[in-house]
């Protein structure tokens, strides 16, 4: 713990605060969340500003997040809840953390931060001439065209560079983990149909810095990464937003018959250079592109970054020799990520044609596994059909290379939907991270795994890791907001998914899961407004018409609760509609025996969601009778 000592006028500098802040943002604690970040940094940066006596919380809750001038702490109590989170984040941090010569906390009942001088701090870099000269220097650069200031580090890239004093160090990982995001590379080819290889090889960068360093580097995940793809934002601005320190942005360039790639590493704390290079390839030479280019700008970036790379040096293992075979996994995944029926179509076709060329290509076949089991949930295919051939899929990836760690992860999701032989699904989720501990797709999906089989707190762990590494994607903030629910930590559960909501107003059923915790707070009024919204939003999902009508049905309106299963039989336009669908409205209207005849035909039919009910609250209300509790069992989930 560090003791504190009453400051001085001279030994309490901004400069000094500043920097504290910068180390605290950069933390474990605060990296993970730019909103508790941001709350930090406003009322520091107010109070620096003399702006102290302004700090209330209708104004917090303006500024912050948006609330109209008639704002109503005692029915919202957003700014408080994140106020002590953010104190419980200080604490954490200074109990942990080898901190700076500044402590900042911020007192109970106030929104004005509190500094104060550490009794044990080291020496600041005011007490060394010499870190003060470079920290001088590094004030008062400037950048011209064709002149790179770089931390102790020449490069040399079709320009000359200024270079500051050897004595000015690398970034050094000494305030907890490195995060930096990958910028997607920027198509500069004036070729549109060159998309999908500039989004290949942003994946290939997250997953080669990911496995290179990971004991040291927080990656920021792709669905994050691309949500910049062509933004005019600012580096500073994107390093806030993602909470990173560095940036690693990229350009694609059509330069004759070759192709020229330039990277550059961004320091966010100052947006300068750490360093810039070129490279250049054949334009047919997909391949090459991938395996040398990415593996080179991932070594220069460990190292610029002083850390050890874990394990060899990181080099691009793609599994395939072929170009054509390479560019249709590319195009594969181009298209699986669009996540829409035309798309997914497209995708199974592009998988199918990289196999047909490459019959040994791995990740070719795990592509095809993830794309039959999205069909099958959708209800595009038959979920049978679609998970017995997407189970072939990823059992043949896994035979060609077991090193495969999505091909753990969909054999996993897919026996975990329709099969329900639980060893196999744990046995394969802890192959997946074992393989790579940052996916964040592996850590989403078994972090609802642990969720609804009722180990809530590993599930809280593993979902906020994965929120952290992904902090801009509404499904993946979702996810945390689900498990927080399943958890019964539902105050929680309601921030979490407000948060969700920010990202994406139009989330449907981030605004169902937020009507469902609401249901559980005792909150019924702002339940039906949730589920309405969401309703709104998706008219025709039956997953929201469902939620909605347990909602109405546990809020006495039987009625209406009723007519969400007309919606659902009319939605299934002459095939029977989702057994678990159903089965959910008539648990909140307290239809117990309606409900149990739904979940035996859910069983026999094998509804993806049946594993949930061993955990879910919305099935509380049915627990008791022995009849569920066979169910649940029968799905091999004891209650």
């Amino acid at each position: 713990m560090h003791s504190r000592a009453e400051p001085g006028r001279d030994s309490l500098t901004e400069e000094l605060i500043r920097s504290e802040l910068h180390r605290v943002l950069a933390s474990e604690p605060f990296s993970r969340s730019e909103r508790l970040s941001g709350f930090l940094r406003f009322v520091v940066d107010e109070t620096l500003s003399g702006r102290a006596d302004t700090l209330k919380e209708a104004v917090l809750a303006a500024t912050l997040y948006g609330k109209a001038p008639d704002f109503d702490g005692a029915e919202n109590p957003v700014v408080r809840v994140d106020a002590r989170r953010v104190r419980d984040k200080l604490r954490e941090y200074y109990s942990s953390a080898a901190g700076g010569p500044v402590v900042i906390s911020l007192p109970k009942g106030s929104y004005v931060p509190a500094f104060a001088v550490s009794a044990d701090a080291k020496p600041s870099a005011h007490d060394n001439p010499a870190e003060t000269a470079a920290a001088t220097v590094r004030r008062t650069a400037v950048m011209w065209p064709g002149i790179a200031v770089v931390l102790g580090v020449v490069v040399v890239a079709a320009a000359a560079y200024a270079i500051l004093p050897a004595r000015v160090p690398r970034p050094e990982p000494t305030a907890g983990r490195i995060v930096i995001a990958v910028l997607p590379f920027q198509n500069l080819t004036g070729d549109p149909g060159q998309e999908y290889l500039c989004d290949g090889l942003t994946e290939e960068m997250i997953a080669l810095l990911g496995s290179t360093a990971s004991s040291s580097l927080d990656v920021i995940a792709r669905t994050s990464a691309m949500h910049y793809k062509n933004t005019t934002k600012k580096a500073d601005e994107i390093a806030r937003e993602l909470g990173v320190g560095y940036l690693l942005e990229t350009s694609l360039r059509r330069v004759g018959d070759r192709v020229r790639i330039t990277a550059q590493l961004i320091d966010a704390s100052t947006q300068r250079h750490v360093w810039i290079e070129q490279y250049e390839r054949d334009v047919g030479d997909v391949i090459a592109m991938q395996r040398d280019v990415a593996s080179a700008i991932a070594r220069r970036t460990v190292a610029s970054l002083g850390l050890m790379p874990t394990g060899s040096a990181p080099r691009a293992t793609l599994g395939v020799t072929s170009s054509p075979a390479y560019e249709h996994y590319l195009r594969g995944r181009y298209h699986w990520a669009k996540d829409t029926k035309g798309d997914l179509l497209k995708a199974l076709d592009h998988f199918q044609q990289a196999i047909a060329i490459a019959p040994s290509y791995a990740r070719a076949y795990s592509g095809l596994a993830e794309t039959y089991a999205l069909l099958g949930s959708y209800d595009l295919m038959p979920i049978a059909e679609s998970h017995s051939l997407g189970r072939q899929a990823a059992l043949r990836a896994i035979e060609l290379d077991e090193s495969l760690a999505e091909a753990h992860r969909s054999l996993s999701a897919i026996v975990a939907d329709h099969y329900w032989d639980w060893m196999q699904v744990e046995r394969h989720y802890a192959q997946a991270l074992a393989l790579d501990p940052a996916d964040v797709t592996t850590l989403r999906f078994y972090s609802f795994y642990l969720a609804y089989t009722g180990r809530a707190e590993e599930a809280i762990g593993i979902a906020q890791k994965a929120s952290r590494l992904d902090p801009v994607s509404p499904g993946v903030q979702m996810n945390l907001g689900v498990v927080f629910y399943f958890a019964r930590q539902f105050a929680e559960a309601v921030q979490q998914l407000q948060e969700t909501i920010e990202l994406e107003p139009d989330f449907a059923f981030a605004h169902s899961m937020l009507g469902l915790a609401f249901l559980s707070q005792g909150m019924p009024d702002r339940a039906l407004a949730e589920v309405q919204r969401a309703r709104e939003v998706a008219e025709l999902r039956p997953d929201v018409i469902s939620v909605q009508g347990h909602v109405l049905g546990a809020t006495g309106h039987r009625r209406e609760a009723l007519a969400t299963i007309d919606d659902l039989r009319r939605l299934a336009q002459g095939h029977p509609p989702s057994a678990f669908n159903v089965a959910s409205v008539y648990v909140g209207l307290r239809d117990n025996d309606e409900a149990i005849g739904w979940l035996e035909k859910a069983v026999e039919a094998r509804n993806w969601e049946m594993p949930m009910l061993k955990a879910s609250p919305a099935f509380d209300a049915i627990r008791s009778d022995p009849r569920f509790q066979h169910i649940v069992a029968r799905v091999g989930l004891r209650d």
